[in-house]
């Protein structure tokens, strides 16, 4: 029987530099590091119960045309959206989406880490 999602995996070009992001800007907080002959130092952050695992050594890939099948984005759950968005930007991310209400009444938004990776947040109607 299935019973959680135990963690994800993202490959990163940096990984200090990806743990730093997602720490520092994010509110991540490191869990531990293990170094391995394979894959050089994995980082395993945590955020309210999910877990990433950062993998370092990884290369930007052009970017397909159209929408493809895989994963797209990962949200994190935030209390005041524009509270957040205001505090990220602060720190110089771009967001390709500022805080925005949609028809099921929660309230988005879109930005990046430093490897182009999708994020966003996501405020649900009180």
């Amino acid at each position: 029987m299935i019973t959680g999602i135990e963690h994800f995996a993202v490959v990163t070009t940096d990984v200090e530099k990806a743990a730093k992001f997602y720490k520092d800007v994010l509110g991540f907080r490191e869990r531990g590091r293990l170094q391995t002959a394979h894959s050089g130092t994995i980082i395993f952050i945590t955020l309210g119960g999910a877990e990433l695992e950062l993998f370092g050594g990884g290369e930007i890939a052009p970017k397909p045309e159209g929408r493809k099948v895989g994963y797209t984005h990962i949200a994190l759950t935030v209390d005041d959206i524009d509270a957040d968005y205001e505090r990220i930007a602060k720190t110089g991310v771009e967001f390709s989406m500022k805080p925005t209400a949609v028809e099921s009444g929660m309230k988005i938004a879109f930005f990046a880490d430093p490897d182009g990776n999708t994020l966003e947040l996501m405020q649900r109607p009180k």
